[in-house]
């Protein structure tokens, strides 16, 4: 090469170069502004916080001013091999190919476009391309001849090739600094295979100006990344990658010209090669994002993202060597290509090994915080928290190998304690944060604070939070914010009403978004996780911890100490209330009070006991509507084996309650909800549960069928329980020993 080739070469590197670092930060607050943020919303990505996605128009920018520079104002030779090439073909592909990869960047937060969609925009591009005149018009097997291929199967061949490398490089960009410095290497690779084998100037400048914009890039994508390319740098890096290899070894009509390529872009297209593969064998579509690429697999090796960005790096500059190497050595060709499939597959085969331990953390701990033993860290601050984390409470403490720590935020202070001393467990940490007339926003506040304090003391390996309270909200976020990975139990239930029920259905679904391992009472609660994205494998379905805790509380036997309760007549049809829900208070709360006292008056064998729940708002209506009915008992919150028991000698319940719904079907009694959804569903197709709302003639007639209609009652008390076999807890213990790898065995999901 001349002087002037190697100055055209470095002016062309020198202004992409500086253009890129120049146009980047515009790029990021372009993402803000047009909704192009990439929101860690699955366990495939590792990133941690909302990141801006098209940096890569920056580089393009930058590969576009400099190019353009050097094609128009430098007299460049834009032959290559006596073929006039026209690069307005190119450019115009390459626009192509970035608006189909901004469109479904700034979409992102729908899915992005249609597959179909994108994958019509890269065809587009490669035909772009066809019509430049670049085009694969030769083919050689190892061994046999060089063919040279008839126009169809030149203009297909080289449609795929370009198609394949576009998304090659795209699936490539997982980590921060990844696609962007893997491609580098190559494209420093590709220089110097381009200048050995005496290249013309085209894909000379063109690589030149592909390596200044990514190593201007470079320095905000790293990691800790300030930026993503985005599918528009991605896209955009793939399609000229595969271009440029075309243009630069067009002069060389041998296996090399097609294998050279294919080497120093190994990284990439194997990646991408066993990924199709992968999801093939496993019976899922092609197009369908996983976390099993390579550097999903080396970052749940322990490594860190540096590191693990780093060692491919590595695999990628041997590579480079190796084609380069490869370019001078005709001896060995046919067999370190063979080599290099082997390495290949040897690596995917380590791949699968991994892949072979399903739902472990991204960073499988080995030893942990305590002498080895597995440190978890259990929050919870109401009753019906209390009453379902008690029983997993005593499994974990079971385990030898595990260091358990109970923390309560006593969101409920009275009825909290009274499920503490029910099962005799004593809390290590308690919040104590109830106060009169207590606000979300003062819970909130106080567990984040308070949760987070204690989790910088005791460093648990996981935290344990239950259901959807806002003592689980809380304490979920300040685990994330310390970054201790999230157990949560009793999750996947939903309404799909933000509001009802109030604030729960928010909590559960903010939890879901920071847990790291789910453990669902049913299968409908595993397909709703399913739906929002969450990965199969970090789900266990595993019955509803309730169902433990009544092997331990309800008793044939038992006899009441509470003078109420003594006094009731159970051969009487007993009929066990609860009513206290949030979005209940104020008139629907006053129409179920009505519709009791209008149940009550009207059938004289019935006794209706109501645990009025101490919050001011329900005791003044309560009171006011069923004060002086004989056969209606309005008693302070019962304890919790009392209230199991009593309802285990009851007739029927009606409640707004979420864990009754659970416990009585369990013990066979029929359950009216005073709601107008529940999150329960799988209870209402069983025929145990019937929904009802809070219309007083709708609770009135449908209590009345229950007591009346000895066919409607049999129905509903002897359907089957969906909610367990009573082995909750020992499945949660054993997920979690197996999720942090203590264990080899998966448990089973519950049947």
């Amino acid at each position: 090469m001349s002087a002037i080739e190697w100055l055209n070469m470095l002016m062309t590197f020198v202004i992409a170069c500086v253009a890129t670092v120049i146009l980047t930060p515009f790029s990021i607050r372009l993402a803000y502004k047009v909704g192009a943020i990439d929101i860690p919303k699955d366990e495939r990505r590792v990133h941690s916080k909302p990141m801006p996605r098209i940096g890569g128009l920056s580089f393009i920018i930058g590969f576009f001013i400099s190019t353009l520079i050097m094609f128009l104002l430098c007299n460049i030779d834009r032959t290559v091999e006596s073929i006039d090439v026209n690069i307005w073909g190119f450019y115009l592909g390459a626009v192509i190919i970035s608006i189909i990869g901004f469109l479904d960047d700034i979409n992102v937060s729908e899915k992005g476009l249609k597959p179909i969609v994108k994958l019509g925009g890269q065809i587009l591009a490669a035909i772009c391309i066809v019509i430049s005149g670049a085009r694969i018009m030769y083919i050689n097997i190892p061994f046999l001849e060089m063919y040279g291929l008839n126009d169809v199967l030149s203009i297909i061949i080289t449609i795929g090739w370009v198609v394949g490398v576009t998304n090659a490089i795209n699936l490539l960009d997982g980590l921060d600094g990844l696609a962007g410095g893997v491609s580098a290497i190559s494209v420093l690779s590709l220089i110097i295979i381009f200048v050995l084998n005496g290249s013309a100037a085209i894909p000379l400048i063109m690589v030149s100006a592909l390596l200044g914009g990514l190593l201007g890039f470079l320095p905000y994508n790293f990691n800790p990344a300030k930026t993503f390319m985005g599918d528009v740098g991605s896209n955009f890096l793939g399609y000229t990658l595969a271009a440029v290899s075309m243009l630069g070894m067009a002069k060389t009509y041998t296996f090399m010209a097609i294998i050279l390529p294919v080497i120093v872009l190994a990284l990439p297209i194997f990646d991408t090669l066993f990924a199709i593969i992968r999801r093939v064998v496993h019976g899922k579509s092609i197009m369908e994002a996983d976390r099993g690429h390579l550097h999903h697999r080396l970052v749940d090796l322990g490594l860190s993202q540096r590191q693990a960005v780093l060692v491919l790096y590595a695999i990628a500059a041997i590579f480079g060597i190796f084609a380069i190497v490869l370019m001078e050595s005709a001896a060995w060709k046919a067999i370190g290509f063979i080599g290099i499939i082997c390495i290949l597959a040897l690596l995917e085969t380590k791949n699968i090994q991994i892949r072979k331990r399903k739902g472990l953390p991204k960073a499988t701990v080995k030893n942990f915080s305590d002498g080895g033993k597995l440190r978890v860290m259990l929050v919870f601050g109401t009753r019906p928290e209390a009453i379902k984390m008690c029983p997993l409470i005593k499994e974990l403490k079971k385990r030898d190998d595990i260091v358990t720590i109970v923390c309560l935020t006593a969101q409920h202070r009275e009825m909290l304690d009274q499920v503490m001393d029910a099962f005799q467990i004593k809390a290590d940490y308690d919040l104590n944060i109830m106060k009169s007339k207590q606000t979300l926003t003062h819970i909130t506040s106080s567990v984040l604070n308070g949760v987070y304090d204690i989790i910088q003391i005791e460093r648990p390996d996981i935290v344990l939070v239950h259901g959807d309270t806002t003592t689980t909200m809380a304490a979920a976020q300040a685990a994330f914010d310390s970054k201790v990975r999230v157990g949560h139990v009793e999750a996947g239930l939903r309404t799909y009403d933000k509001y009802s029920p109030y604030p729960e259905e928010m909590n559960r679904k903010i939890v879901t978004q920071i847990a790291d391992i789910f453990f669902a009472p049913t299968e409908n609660n595993k397909n709703n996780l399913l739906k929002e994205n969450i990965d199969e494998n970090l789900i266990y379905v595993t019955g509803n911890t309730v169902i433990d805790a009544l092997k331990t509380t309800v008793k044939d036997d038992f006899e009441f100490d509470h003078p109420v309760l003594q006094e009731l007549d159970f051969n009487k049809k007993i009929i066990f209330m609860t009513a206290h829900r949030r979005e209940n208070l104020g008139e629907p709360l006053h129409h179920i009070c009505e519709a009791v006292k209008e149940i009550a008056e009207a059938n004289d064998d019935v006794e209706v006991v109501y645990p009025v729940h101490l919050n001011p708002a329900v005791q003044e209506v309560a009171h006011e509507v069923l004060d002086g009915i004989p056969n209606v008992h309005l008693i302070e919150p019962l304890e919790v084996i009392t209230t199991h028991n009593l309802i285990n000698k009851s007739y029927m319940v009606m409640t707004d309650s979420g864990g009754i719904q659970e416990e009585a079907p369990s013990l066979g009694k029929p359950v009216l909800v005073l709601r107008n959804e529940t999150e329960r569903p799988e209870a209402v197709t069983a025929g145990t549960v019937k929904v009802v709302g809070t219309d007083k003639e709708t609770i009135v007639r449908e209590a009345t069928k229950l007591l009346t209609d000895s066919y409607e009652y049999e129905k509903m008390s002897k359907a089957t329980n969906p909610y367990g076999d009573g082995n909750s807890c020992d499945r949660i213990v054993e997920a979690i020993r197996y999720y942090f790898g203590i264990t080899k065995k998966r448990v089973k999901d519950l049947k």
